[in-house]
């Protein structure tokens, strides 16, 4: 019935609903709907108006740790319905990969695409990449590295220990820039970070950034700096990715107080000091409502604290390293009950966290329950309930679990 209206009217309609979740619901059931939904003028009209809703995030399987399942919301969240016609019409099981589909890992998953790295025995060990929205079924293969850049350092030496990090960047911010991005919703960028360590003497390293645009469809160096003042670069191997106002922010699994920050705008490098006090704990780079300041979420002994910052490094030569300009904004501690709590990751206004009743904990396969963090009020939501023996893990931005529809 819905090609009875005229096509304006029913774009009308459809950025009045409620709720992002709705929106995607319907798109997920009706094609006309979903025709409208795929127009990026719509797109960025609706997006101006509502958050992206949380429908779920990827995990391993229980039986292959080398595949994933979209686990999706639950009753009594608010975005089940949606998240349950999502997991019928998406593919989540990237049946268009090459053998050995063992292979391919997933890199990221941002503005509903995932990124898909192919391990190889080269000297790059990930030398293909594909784009890939799961609602719509569509990918898009990204070239290798060419050769001349891969050649540029860090040399690609026998003695050198190679760390490959390669990540969506977030649409908004090439939007908002309007740096080789486009205009439509079929481009994307992408990058991907190299550190080089000298396995006889990890002091000796280097780091490059490449840069990809689906628009030139193009690979380019974009930075190359010599050293980044880190102590101990081998950290950066396990430390857990956020961005935040146009910048990307690695978090150490170490007792350091600060944290390296890449600034998209300008492609640089630095040092940003955390809060003092918060070695050792969970933390994690989130958005907060002022556009000025970027937030810090703190996980502590049955404890939820948020901090932000004023985002000032643009205009400051140095590096922040001080870490003493944070404010404490807010803070919850009602998880009692609970153990093994965890952050999982951020995007889109929203955190999520991991936790274990405390009567499950001493079970062989515990329930592991999962919830939404509105970071804008710290609501606390529960999104799904497993019963898993091994939890599900992602290397990079941990469960990263927005799939807002969209298309590559």
């Amino acid at each position: 019935m819905a090609l009875d209206l005229p096509v304006d009217l029913l774009e009308e309609i459809l950025l009045r609903l409620d709720d992002a979740a709705d929106l995607v619901l319907a798109s997920a059931v009706c094609a006309s709907f979903r025709r409208i939904f795929a127009d990026g003028r719509f797109r960025r009209r609706f997006r101006s108006l509502h958050r992206p809703p949380v429908l779920g995030f990827l995990g391993h399987r229980k039986d292959d740790q080398g595949a994933l399942d979209f686990y999706p919301a639950e009753p009594p969240c608010r975005s089940s319905p949606a998240a349950r016609a999502v997991a019928r019409v998406a593919d989540f099981s990237f049946s268009f990969l090459p053998e050995p589909r063992k292979s391919w890992e997933v890199s990221d998953i941002r503005d509903g695409r995932v990124l898909l790295s192919r391990c190889s025995t080269s000297v790059f060990p990930f030398d293909k990449f594909a784009v890939y929205d799961p609602l719509q079924r569509q990918h898009v293969q990204v070239p290798s590295i060419p050769n001349d850049l891969a050649a540029c350092p860090p040399p690609a030496l026998y003695n050198f220990f190679l760390h490959f990090e390669p990540f969506l960047l977030p649409a908004a911010a090439y939007r908002e820039k309007d740096d080789g991005g486009g205009d439509d919703d079929l481009s994307f960028q992408m990058m991907c970070n190299v550190l080089s360590i000298k396995m006889s003497d990890p002091t000796q390293y280097s780091f490059t950034i490449f840069f990809y645009s689906s628009v030139t469809g193009k690979w380019r160096a974009v930075a190359t700096p010599s050293n980044v003042g880190y102590h101990d670069p081998a950290a950066w191997v396990y430390s857990r990715r956020h961005y935040a106002r146009g910048c990307f922010f690695w978090v150490f699994f170490d007792e350091q107080g600060s944290m390296l920050m890449l600034d998209t705008h300008d492609m640089k490098l630095s040092i940003v000091g955390l809060p003092t006090g918060s070695e050792g704990q969970c933390r994690i780079i989130v958005e907060v409502p002022d556009q000025d300041r970027v937030g810090l979420l703190i996980l502590g002994q049955d404890t939820l604290h948020l901090y932000s910052k004023k985002s000032c490094w643009r205009h400051s030569n140095g590096d922040d390293v001080a870490g003493n300009d944070w404010r404490h904004d807010t803070g919850i501690s009602s998880f009692l009950g609970y153990e093994n709590w965890s952050l999982c990751g951020a995007a889109e206004g929203y955190a999520l966290l991991q936790g274990v009743p405390r009567d499950e904990d001493n079970k062989p396969m515990p329930i592991v329950r999962y919830f939404t963090v509105d970071i804008n009020t710290l609501l606390v939501e529960q999104l799904c309930e497993l019963e898993i023996s091994i939890l599900p893990h992602f290397k990079y931005e941990n469960f990263l679990s927005l799939f807002a529809p969209t298309t590559v």
